[in-house]
């Protein structure tokens, strides 16, 4: 073994070789941590409430009418505000050092709560990727009697990190794509996997899974148009032609919840759409006609 595979022979050097093999992100599962970073925005929160309230002191004191001149031109110019605070036995120096505070721990307040915002909107890892996250954790080690068992590649607190204790508090650094049913089906069940190099875990291409989806979604409307078609060119009967229709229109509903991941009000449309273009087919669909003419001399 060379001196670069002994580096990943275990720990977080194979764990996170292994996560970064996935081609689509989708072992990168991580706690965000919500409880601490509650904490922390308290804590500035806190911080700046007591500076707020010194700074609001420090100003009272320079509007009093017992403050000399400089205190009140302080008060109202920048530059007087600067000069004076040069000197540490005049007012002006505390209320800048305040000041600074603010600023500083500010910043670092609202940062935070932009972090959050943009944490608040990663979405918790589907069932599947959590699982597989969990497999990529573990590694199969042998005892002396030549059983085998499952070994967490890291120890300590870090072992726990996936637990479903933490479920809550797991995140997925890539926002999973709105899929339909049809591709996470396939997805569960795809049966071509890509063998990563130097490991015996196999993974998914989801491009793949995508292209077949999307095959299956193309088929199966031009089945529904092509096929709709056919049969009511064929049928005369009105009653069955509105069967007929009826029973396309529910298929088409199902279809498109099924093979597409449309909402609900987009579904209404398009079956509405669809039940239209049917009900304009039939119409306009008179079928063989004859025509008896009287010619009177």
């Amino acid at each position: 073994m060379d001196i670069e595979n002994a580096t990943e022979a275990s720990g977080f050097p194979l764990l996170a070789r292994r996560i970064a093999l996935n081609p689509d992100y989708e072992s990168f599962i991580f706690r965000k941590f919500d409880r601490l970073s509650a904490r922390n925005l308290l804590h500035l929160e806190g911080k700046l409430a007591y500076l707020e309230h010194k700074l609001d002191q420090a100003d009272k004191h320079a509007f009093s009418p017992t403050a000399d001149t400089e205190s009140h031109r302080s008060i109202r110019a920048w530059e007087a505000f600067e000069e004076n605070a040069e000197d540490i036995r005049r007012p002006e120096y505390a209320r800048m050092k305040i000041a600074e505070q603010i600023q500083e721990t500010l910043a670092i307040y609202q940062e935070a709560l932009i972090r959050q915002n943009q944490i608040a909107t990663l979405e918790r890892p589907k069932k599947r990727a959590l699982d597989v996250a969990r497999h990529l954790s573990h590694t199969e080690v042998s005892d002396a009697s030549g059983n085998t068992r499952k070994r967490s590649l890291l120890s300590g607190l870090s072992e726990q990190r996936l637990d479903d204790r933490h479920h809550h508090d797991l995140v997925a650094v890539r926002k999973p794509a709105e899929k339909d049913l049809v591709s996470r089906y396939l997805q569960d069940h795809w049966m071509f996997k890509t063998t990563s190099t130097g490991d015996d875990f196999e993974y998914i291409k989801e491009k793949h899974v995508n292209w077949v989806a999307a095959g299956v979604s193309t088929v199966a409307a031009a089945l529904l148009l092509l096929g709709a078609i056919v049969m009511l060119h064929f049928l005369h009967d009105e009653t069955a032609q509105l069967g007929v229709i009826a029973m396309l229109a529910v298929l088409f509903a199902i279809s498109v919840g099924v093979l597409t991941n449309a909402r609900r009000a987009e579904t209404f449309a398009a079956t509405a759409a669809y039940a239209a273009v049917l009900v304009v087919f039939v119409s306009s669909d008179t079928g063989p006609s004859s025509c008896t003419c009287t010619v009177q001399a």
